[in-house]
């Protein structure tokens, strides 16, 4: 019997490639979206700022100690000085009165963020003020209650360090020294500050 060889010999050559591709595997990967990683600071931080404050048309130099716990809640304590003067006319001629304001609160803050740097925050906080009066020859100081609010906005920089700014009402009780009632001293104001996270 003859055998035709080159009939046979096209025949693999034609239909080999279909024949050895039938037995692979084609593997293909799917990329899934994964969204970025919030880091959420938790411990001590500490912070300094400057508001500027409407009715005593002044500075208010402060720094805060506190603790976050997680969850956008923390826990500060705050002091400052702020200094103005008032006008005592009405009871001492040509003398004005220099007050001196150190507020001292434990204050809670909620801070919210929107995006892994940017966030808003608010919070609240009561504790005492010494307010200290000098008029002339004649002064005194006291402890009155003082309590405030606040709110703003924060940006973090880094893990470690982040700049906020916003406004906060700073309320005092009234004081009676020398024997002129300083019922006014609560005031509104703006401003900015830094925070380093531990």
């Amino acid at each position: 019997m003859e055998i035709r060889t080159l009939p046979i010999a096209l025949s693999l050559a034609l239909f080999a490639p279909a024949i050895l591709s039938a037995g692979e595997v084609h593997t293909t990967t799917q990329q899934t979206y994964q969204p970025p990683v919030v880091t959420e600071h938790i411990g001590w931080y500490l912070g300094a700022g400057i508001d500027y404050m409407f009715d005593a048309e002044d500075a208010f130099y402060n720094a805060h100690l506190g603790y976050d716990f997680g969850n956008g809640s923390s826990l500060f304590l705050e002091s400052g000085w702020l200094g103005e003067e008032e006008d005592t006319a009405l009871l001492f001629p040509f003398v004005s009165a220099d007050v001196d304001i150190v507020p001292v609160t434990l204050n809670y803050k909620y801070e919210h963020m929107f995006t892994d740097c940017f966030g808003f925050y608010l919070g609240a906080g009561i504790g005492a003020a010494n307010v200290d009066v000098s008029m002339g020859a004649f002064g005194g100081d006291e402890w009155v209650f003082a309590a405030q609010a606040f709110a703003g906005v924060v940006y973090n920089v880094s893990d470690s360090f982040e700049i906020y700014a916003g406004a906060r009402y700073l309320y005092l009780d009234d004081t009676d020294l020398g024997g002129v009632s300083f019922d006014e001293l609560d005031d509104v104001g703006v401003g900015a500050g830094i925070r380093f996270n531990f």
